[in-house]
């Protein structure tokens, strides 16, 4: 549903996602708590960073109510996320529930560009929010706030199918349809992203069987980093300037660093909330700040920055528990971590030159949700691999038993 679409409830402005983690969220925190599921790492930074949302905007008393609804929105899908999308049975529900969602939403941007309005404003009766071109085409926004957040959920779609899909053909067809969603957005960082992607693939399907891979691609990233830190003047600003296809873009996002750094320095803890930060005469001060981790740290300080990078990290980081995890070769679920290590690395990436809010920030918390389960499900199987192998031998001879066996998973 489009996040522009709002319902007041009691003075409460709801949006349609927001409405629905709301009534979910005490029974995904009694399933959460049930004895046989274990807390992990990420748990405990996405709880930080919200009791920090709430006590920074106390401190600034700037935005009480606003702070309140990012809580409920990221730390309510993540909970969500890792109550519901636990283990094979619930992987394989959320991917068959993926593909009709992606479909529909780009078919939405394709009727955008044919009718040059915005199809689902216009059959609600809502007001639109306004077009943006690029090169003469129409950026499609879908059921977006913005066009380069529908190319992110593209990009991110587009790693999990890369993975889930067993066959050729499944792959080129929801690839091929996220690629053409990116195109249809006309955003360079989605692009890059799904490039990205792509290219990680390949990377991993030539080398697999080979375990060092991810060392020496994680390796290579952070050489590349730090011959950029070490040459350039500016590193941030000098990867943000060519991360877009408009270079006029690039050097607007490099002087909003430049300008969002300096008044970060002045309140580096708690930020400024949801006032104005800039005097009025601050152009880049007060124009729109296009990354996500810039603007977290103007409304709450350098400390969320922290606990949100360290909650994404903590999901997929391996722990010397998960280490042999390869040996029980169930190959989907190492699929699946792989495509969701994938989609957090890119809503990262993507974060430095966007800012994510309604259903793209509530997307990040289910991305984040749904990897630290899966780290949980390692981890199970550790603690008991006979458990483990009899529950995915009895649903790859019988789909229907999933449901049946799903506890297994987490069983102690």
């Amino acid at each position: 549903m489009p996040s522009y679409m709002t319902i007041y409830v009691g003075g409460a402005k709801f949006i349609p996602a927001r409405i629905v983690i709301f009534l979910l969220l005490v029974p995904a925190l009694t399933e959460l708590f049930q004895r046989r599921r274990w807390l992990c790492a990420s748990d405990f930074f996405v709880c930080a960073a919200s009791a920090w949302m709430l006590a920074a905007v106390l401190e600034t008393d700037q935005g009480w109510s606003s702070a309140a609804a990012l809580v409920l929105e990221f730390s309510g899908g993540y909970l969500v996320a890792r109550a519901y999308f636990f283990g094979r049975w619930g992987l394989e529900a959320f991917v068959r529930v993926l593909k009709p969602v992606t479909a529909g939403i780009v078919a939405v941007a394709v009727l955008e560009h044919l009718t040059q309005h915005n199809v689902v404003a216009a059959l609600m009766g809502l007001q639109s929010t306004g077009y943006e071109y690029r090169y003469g085409l129409l950026r499609a926004t879908s059921t977006f706030p913005h066009a380069i957040l529908f190319g992110s959920f593209c990009a991110v779609a587009g790693a999990v199918f890369l993975y889930s899909e067993r066959s050729f053909l499944g792959r080129t067809l929801y690839c091929g349809l996220c690629l053409f969603g990116c195109v249809l957005a006309m955003s360079s960082a989605p692009l890059m992203a799904f490039g990205i992607v792509l290219s990680v693939y390949c990377y991993d399907r030539l080398l697999l069987g080979c375990r060092w891979r991810w060392h020496a691609l994680v390796a290579s990233l952070f050489t590349l980093l730090g011959v950029v830190f070490l040459v350039a003047n500016k590193p941030i600003s000098w990867i943000v300037a060519n991360l877009t296809l408009d270079p006029a873009t690039g050097y607007f996002r490099v002087a909003t660093w430049e300008s969002a750094g300096y008044y970060i320095d002045l309140s580096p803890y708690v930020g400024y909330g949801f006032g104005s930060y800039a005097s009025p005469d601050d152009f880049f001060g007060n124009a729109s700040v296009d990354s996500v981790w810039l603007t977290l740290a103007l409304r709450f300080g350098i400390p969320l920055v922290v606990l949100i990078l360290l909650a994404n990290i903590a999901a997929f980081l391996p722990t010397k528990r998960t280490a042999s995890i390869p040996h029980y070769q169930d190959a989907y679920m190492s699929n699946m971590r792989t495509a969701f290590t994938l989609g957090l690395a890119m809503f990262m990436f993507v974060g430095l030159t966007v800012h994510y809010w309604n259903n793209s920030w509530i997307l990040w918390g289910i991305w984040i949700g749904i990897r630290a389960s899966l780290k949980e499900e390692s981890v199970a199987v550790v603690e008991n691999p006979a458990l483990y192998r009899q529950g995915i031998a009895s649903i790859d001879r019988d789909p229907t038993v999933g449901q049946a066996a799903r506890g297994f998973y987490a069983s102690r």
